[in-house]
C-alpha cells in the first residue's frame, strides 16, 4: 500500500489553516474599483483635451488680433496726421513728404475683416472695430470672435477684446 503525505501548511497567527487566493466576489470588487478609476482617469484626459483646444483658439483670435493692432498702431506712430471715418470703423493716416501730403496707410473693417488700403486682411472673425481720437492719442479697440452663434457648441464660442493707445508723432497732444 501506498502511503499518503501529508502536508501542512503554514498557520498564521495562531489561527486555524487559511487558503491563500481570493475569492470571486472579491476578484469582482478588485475589478469594479479598476474600471472606476480607468473611467475617471479618461475623463479627465478628455476634459484636459477640451480645454487644450479652446485655449488653442482664443491665443490663435489673440495672436491674430494683437498683430493686427500693432501693425496700424505702428503706422499711427509714423504718421503726420491721422483722420478717424465718420463711423469710427476707419482711419487714414497721412504724411507730409518734401511738401506733399501722402496717405501713408488706411484701414478699414469690412465685413469681418480689417483691411488695409492694398487690400491685405490684417485680421479676420472681427466682429467690431472703433477707433476714436483725443489730440495726437489715437485709440484702437478691437473685438475677435470665433464661432459666436453656433447653437451646436454653445460652451467652445471664443471672444477676445483688444484695445491699444497710439500716439501720432507730429500731431499736437
Amino acid at each position: 500500500m501506498t502511503k499518503r503525505l501529508r502536508t501542512h501548511r503554514p498557520v498564521t497567527g495562531g489561527g486555524p489553516a487559511t487558503n491563500a487566493g481570493m475569492t470571486m466576489v472579491e476578484v469582482l470588487i478588485a475589478g469594479f474599483i479598476g474600471a472606476i478609476v480607468l473611467l475617471a482617469a479618461f475623463t479627465m484626459y478628455l476634459t484636459s483635451m477640451e480645454t487644450w483646444d479652446l485655449s488653442g483658439a482664443r491665443l490663435a483670435l489673440q495672436r491674430n488680433g494683437d498683430r493686427a493692432v500693432k501693425r496700424i498702431a505702428f503706422d499711427i506712430r509714423h504718421g503726420d496726421t491721422v483722420v478717424v471715418g465718420a463711423d469710427s470703423t476707419s482711419i487714414a493716416v497721412t504724411r507730409t513728404i518734401s511738401g506733399a501730403t501722402v496717405v501713408l496707410a488706411t484701414y478699414v473693417l469690412t465685413g469681418d475683416e480689417v483691411v488695409n488700403q492694398h487690400g491685405t486682411v490684417l485680421a479676420g472673425n472681427v466682429t467690431d472695430l472703433e477707433f476714436s481720437r483725443n489730440g495726437a492719442k489715437v485709440r484702437i479697440s478691437m473685438t475677435l470672435t470665433d464661432d459666436m452663434g453656433t447653437t451646436a457648441l454653445p460652451y467652445d464660442d471664443q471672444r477676445v477684446q483688444i484695445n491699444s493707445v497710439a500716439v501720432c508723432r507730429n500731431e499736437p497732444f
